[in-house]
């Protein structure tokens, strides 16, 4: 689950948006070949698509919520209007000439917010100042409270929202409105793969751990340290902080972890078969390898 590592990079109609951490420059756009072809102005965190563009926190604009259209500007947008070949521009409007048209994005709302999970056409997030789930509803232009307890982060799994707390970790049933303490712990970077849950742990030294959902049963790995995590199947991807936070993979249930990549390593991504990180011995430069093994490459060829 890429937005527990910050929700960088994110595929849309076939195009990688990729966060430009570097310089933070705005958002790079990706062909399916790797060509850049455009750029948004809008520094993209918590990346979640609809399909037709991506929600994110905007770091250039307060981190409020954002929406960027795929391939252009939407026209029935309110502070928006086509002059011939110009556009002028409404008071929140953000926007980069790209090679493939011009992208825009978009302000939503007026709130500073992370951790965006889309669910059924609406937008999850955590409200910034107060740390509660808040819902956002397109259609309407409104927010409600889902959750009111102060969060650090969640994930969305089916009907239920598993999230983390200095209280320790919970859960929240859409179904019954349920709010649950399943054990006693502060997770850092939640995924969920086949019935667990996945994450490092602040009161365990970040140990990687693993949440049996139906057992209810709490087990930490020994020799790994991590903040950054993400899964594929039945393994998991973890950056090693007790091995110079080099990549290692390991079996979701049982299996010796395998040093995957050599490379300092930092915000985990998954997109189609591919692995992505911030190689930190290259100036946080964006790099991807296959997830079945392989060399890693630089994302940006500049």
């Amino acid at each position: 689950m890429n937005v527990s590592n910050g929700g960088l990079i994110a595929q849309l109609r076939g195009d990688l948006y990729v966060c430009d951490l570097g310089g933070y420059g705005g958002t790079r756009v990706l062909s399916r070949y790797g060509a850049l072809v455009g750029e948004v102005s809008a520094v993209m965190w918590f990346a979640a698509s609809d399909g037709n563009g991506l929600y994110c926190s905007n770091q250039r604009d307060y981190d409020y919520l954002t929406y960027i259209s795929a391939g252009g500007l939407l026209e029935n947008w309110p502070d928006v209007r086509r002059d011939g070949d110009d556009v002028a521009y409404g008071p929140n409007q953000l926007f980069a000439t790209a090679g493939r048209g011009l992208l825009t994005g978009v302000r939503r709302q007026k709130r500073a917010c992370a951790n965006l999970v889309m669910r059924e056409g609406r937008v999850l997030f955590i409200d910034e100042e107060d740390g509660f789930i808040y819902e956002y509803d397109p259609k309407r232009d409104k927010c409600s409270p889902v959750l009111k307890e102060r969060v650090s982060s969640f994930i969305l799994v089916y009907k239920t929202i598993f999230f983390a707390s200095e209280s320790g970790l919970g859960s929240f049933g859409f179904h019954d409105g349920r709010k649950k303490k399943l054990a006693d712990c502060f997770p850092v970077c939640l995924n969920y793969s086949n019935g667990y849950l996945l994450f490092a742990d602040k009161r365990r030294d970040l140990a990687l751990c693993r949440y049996d959902i139906g057992h209810g049963v709490l087990t930490a790995t020994d020799g790994i340290k991590t903040q950054s995590i993400i899964t594929a199947g039945d393994y998991i991807f973890a950056s090693n902080l007790a091995d110079g936070g080099s990549i290692v993979r390991a079996g979701l249930l049982a299996g010796e972890a395998i040093r995957f990549c050599g490379e300092s390593a930092d915000k985990l991504h998954i997109v189609g078969q591919h692995l992505y990180f911030l190689n930190q011995n290259d100036k946080n430069a964006w790099y991807r390898l296959p997830i079945a093994g392989g060399r890693p490459v630089p994302v940006f060829s500049t």
